[in-house]
């Protein structure tokens, strides 16, 4: 033993400069290996010896793996120990430090370097955790005393801390690196509104934030009780063919659309999963996450992630997954009222076309009636019917409103124009334009164009035609979408104004587009008068005969190089209305 050995452990000048140098590497190791290096550096500064590792308990296996080693073979960097097995293996199960003059008299030594004689160990603790071990060799029996026991384990207590600083410093910086991905694929899943390509896009970018080696989508019927295999990347055609509709009993993802929560399978290659159809029997997936889509309360799918080898996802692994499994699900759901949007513009674009035809020909709007009224009576008869809370209620309300309006603009043709006044009643200009909005809202969302809607100080009712005067607004906003190529600002205003000794309401919509032309300003109104290689030229022709049905006018209040704005003039409902 050297004398140094026996001096007190408090009093040691080389052993409080270690401390020191350790208690550093928290704010200057770049990375856990640059860490592990320089307390490696310190022990063998202290102790001389002959050999030394650092093992860390793998979060995955549970197995002791050497981190950083000195002196020992290259072929032991991969070497994993049971916790309890061999003499490291013990103190990281017991949590107990061992000191052992001669570790050929002791057969609970695991030989892993031919010259080793004496053998210090002391567990790794952190937050009260056994973290791992350092173990440091000596070719001397009896070469280490209860001091330098002492003084190895005040060196794992401050190896211990500062591994802690550079593993959250680490934590840190990978968590701000998720959230920058995080936007980054979010900005490109969010922004594709086609839903065969967003399905595609939203697991590759599972696997780009994730770095796995497969990831999956799947969506839930809740009414069937069926998951569908929407996407899957690498694109395995051999295990698409046998997942593209599943019972729920049949997939992995019935725990996660039951529990609405996470679950994590960690070895999906055991016999347990052969009967799930969508656990993927494949030499290289081992572990799976699966993250509900929940919108609105609901399951609308399941994200899968699977890894190569056996993986215990962390808890920041799992919040990344959650997060862009709940953007997912926003962004699903916009691409299908986007889609809707466009179906009720496309059908604004028909019913300016059967108008156009009514007044052409009688006889054509009375054989377009004809089926119409087959359609009517066949969506009758299917009886739809849906819970409250159900979407699909809304889709039927729509379908069955927009049915009617067609029929009500063939009739309008039939009659050349004149609208029945059982289907007017009385509504809130408020709560027709903000309906209005909402179908437009995405459209414009993509088209950088601002709506503002400036509502008055109290509710304006008026008396009229509530899926004309829609069609009067989508058709006004449209246009002026169109006048606004590179975005914009759309501002609507409803207000009382005095017009020939009675209240009416005035309604503005002012954009800030390339404006209309002087010379014909005046005729914007007139069938046939267009400047769009696909237009009609019947748009605001139709505006304005819809709007003097309804005993109004519409009008360009102002138009330059800022601008247009268009005045729509109505009366308000009476008390006997």
């Amino acid at each position: 033993m050297t004398d140094r050995a026996e001096e007190p452990v408090t009093k040691d000048p080389e052993l409080l400069l270690s401390l020191y140098r350790i208690s550093q590497i928290g704010t200057s190791a770049f990375n856990v290996r640059e860490a592990f290096q320089s307390i490696t550096e310190e022990i063998q500064r202290l102790f001389t010896p002959s050999s030394a590792a650092i093992f860390l308990i793998s979060p995955n296996s549970g197995m002791l793996e050497i981190e950083y080693a000195l002196g020992y073979p290259p072929n032991l960097d991969a070497l994993s120990l049971h916790i309890g097995k061999g003499l490291a293996g013990r103190v990281a199960f017991q949590g107990k430090p061992l000191l052992i003059d001669d570790v050929r008299e002791d057969s609970r030594y695991v030989k892993l370097v031919d010259s080793v004689r004496a053998k210090m160990a002391v567990p790794l603790i952190s937050e009260g955790q056994i973290i791992g071990v350092i173990s440091v060799d000596s070719e001397k029996v009896g070469r280490y005393s209860a001091n330098d026991m002492q003084r190895l384990e005040m060196i794992a207590d401050e190896a211990a801390r500062s591994l802690q600083c550079v593993w959250r410093q680490r934590q840190l910086v990978n968590q701000s690196d998720q959230l920058n991905a995080l936007i980054e694929v979010g900005q490109g899943v969010v922004s594709n509104l086609e839903l065969r390509s967003l399905w595609e896009s939203i697991t590759e970018a599972a696997l780009e934030l994730t770095g796995s080696r497969m990831a999956t989508l799947q969506l839930y019927d809740e009414s069937e009780g069926r998951v569908t295999m929407e996407a899957i990347k690498p694109p395995f055609k051999e295990f698409l063919s046998r997942v593209e509709v599943l019972r729920l009993d049949e997939s992995m993802t019935a725990s996660a659309i039951k529990t609405r929560r996470q679950v994590e399978f960690r070895n999906i290659t055991t016999p347990d999963y052969f009967d799930l159809q969508d656990a993927p029997q494949r030499a290289d997936v081992t572990s799976c996450l699966s993250t509900p889509m929940i919108y609105e309360g609901k399951v609308i799918g399941v994200i899968s992630i699977f890894t190569r080898d056996r993986h215990r996802f962390p808890n920041d692994e799992k919040r990344l997954l959650q997060a862009f499994a709940t953007l997912s699900a926003a962004a699903a759901q916009n691409a299908n009222l986007y889609a809707r949007v466009f179906n009720s513009e496309d059908l604004l674009r028909k019913s300016e076309r059967l108008t156009t035809l009514g007044l052409l020909s009688a006889e054509i709007a009375h054989e377009i009636r004809n089926p119409l009224t087959v359609i009517k009576l066949l969506f009758g008869a299917l009886d739809l019917r849906y819970d409250d809370e159900d979407p699909r209620k809304k889709d039927t309300q729509v379908i069955k409103e927009k049915i009617d309006q067609l029929e009500e603009i063939v009739s309008r043709v039939l009659s050349f124009g004149k609208s029945p006044q059982e289907l007017h009643a009385s509504w809130p200009i408020d709560e027709l334009l903000q309906e209005t909005l909402l179908l437009v809202r995405l459209k414009m969302d993509q088209q950088r164009i601002e709506l503002i809607h400036h509502k008055p100080d109290s509710p304006i009712t008026i008396f009229g035609n509530k899926g004309q005067l829609q069609q009067v607004f989508l058709n006004l906003i449209i246009n002026a979408a169109q006048a606004m190529p590179n975005g914009g600002t759309l501002t609507i205003e409803s207000k009382i104004e005095p017009q020939a000794g009675e209240d009416r309401l005035a309604l503005y919509f002012s954009d800030t587009g390339i404006g209309i032309p002087e010379d014909i300003q005046s005729k914007i109104f007139d069938s046939f008068l267009t400047d769009k290689p696909e237009g009609t030229g019947l748009g605001l022709s139709i505006v304005k005969r819809i709007l003097r049905s309804h005993r109004g006018d519409i009008e360009v209040a102002s138009s330059d190089s800022r601008g247009t704005t268009l005045r729509i003039d109505l009366p308000l409902a009476s008390d006997e209305t």
